[in-house]
């Protein structure tokens, strides 16, 4: 009886410690998360102004755009980015040069394909005046890149495989070889856990099934049929103990990230597309054979580099930002 008790006690603080871990990531969420009172501060409208912008990018870096692709798109941007200027200019001007410099250049190459947009022109004109004509010379938009370059940087050392690495959006119609993959997962498997325990697992598709789980991510409208093979990451809850809640996602992005430069260093392109949506929708995930007890981390697009395509710049912050010395 003594012993039943025990069992029931310990399953009793189990549960309790669960709530108050999801009670304070709850607390956490609705206070900081980006979309609650968005413009109300500066950091959540910097991040979600950032991703808006690589919005446009992205579509500069496809194949075949279409011709004046994302006008409604860019006017919200540029509409939001006034309204940075009325709350947030004296703060942080230097925000604004990345996304200017991005729509700046969405108009010009959309003025190339030979489409007017004298709305957006003269919007931009504008918001161009109320942040004070600031300078535009940093890189943004989109970058010419050639498969003979990637192949020779790639590998060459540290510093070459970072800086020649991009997301690639359109592939050759030469498949993947396995042999390449398996490597690349002998590689990675070399990422480092919490105590060794390698809850990460990869889901490895090929076409056709790769197609419908990229459709299914939503995230490559326009070239989804050019990704013939494309690994899922996830993580095993079962890995992970009850003051670990979150470590599965830590544990599996950690690995992610070492494929994807696995796959590169290997001559691969690639493509991460994430995998943060609602439980309704990750339910889904068992039509692709993915067990509830592991979640998703990532889904990477593989290809074979075309001869030259087009990459978004998506130019990184200083490190003076980001990083802080104590």
């Amino acid at each position: 009886m003594l012993a039943y008790l025990r069992k029931i006690k310990k399953q009793l603080s189990l549960q309790i410690g669960f709530f108050a871990e999801a009670y304070h990531f709850w607390r956490l969420t609705v206070k900081y998360n980006a979309s609650n009172k968005t413009d109300e501060d500066i950091i959540k409208m910097q991040y979600t102004l950032s991703r808006e912008t690589h919005t446009i990018e992205k579509g500069m870096s496809m194949r075949n755009p279409r011709k004046g692709f994302g006008q409604q798109k860019v006017s919200c941007l540029i509409e939001r980015l006034k309204r940075y200027c009325t709350l947030y200019l004296d703060q942080d001007s230097e925000f604004l040069k990345y996304p200017l410099s991005v729509v700046n250049n969405y108009i010009e190459y959309t003025h190339n394909s030979g489409v007017e947009i004298p709305e957006i022109d003269g919007s931009y004109k504008e918001l161009l005046s109320i942040a004070g004509n600031m300078d535009l010379t940093c890189k943004a938009g989109i970058l010419k890149e050639t498969k003979e370059h990637i192949i020779e940087n790639c590998n060459k050392d540290f510093e070459s495989l970072l800086f020649s690495r991009h997301s690639i959006r359109f592939f050759s119609a030469e498949p993947v070889k396995e042999d390449l993959i398996n490597k690349a997962l002998l590689l990675a498997q070399r990422t480092p856990s919490a105590c060794n325990r390698q809850g990460w697992l990869t889901h490895i598709y090929r076409t056709p099934k790769s197609i419908e789980l990229i459709k299914w991510q939503g995230g490559c409208r326009g070239f989804e049929e050019e990704i013939r093979c494309a690994i899922l990451v996830t993580a095993n809850l079962k890995a992970f103990l009850s003051h670990e809640v979150h470590q599965a996602y830590i544990d599996g992005g950690l690995y992610a990230m070492n494929l994807i430069n696995a796959l590169h260093s290997l001559g691969m392109g690639t493509i991460p597309l994430s995998c943060g949506f609602s439980f309704v929708k990750l339910k889904e995930l068992s039509k692709f054979d993915i067990p509830e007890c592991e979640v998703p981390i990532v889904i990477i697009g593989i290809g074979n580099y075309p001869s030259s395509f087009n990459v978004a710049v998506s130019e990184r912050k200083n490190i003076e930002i980001t990083n802080k010395y104590h």
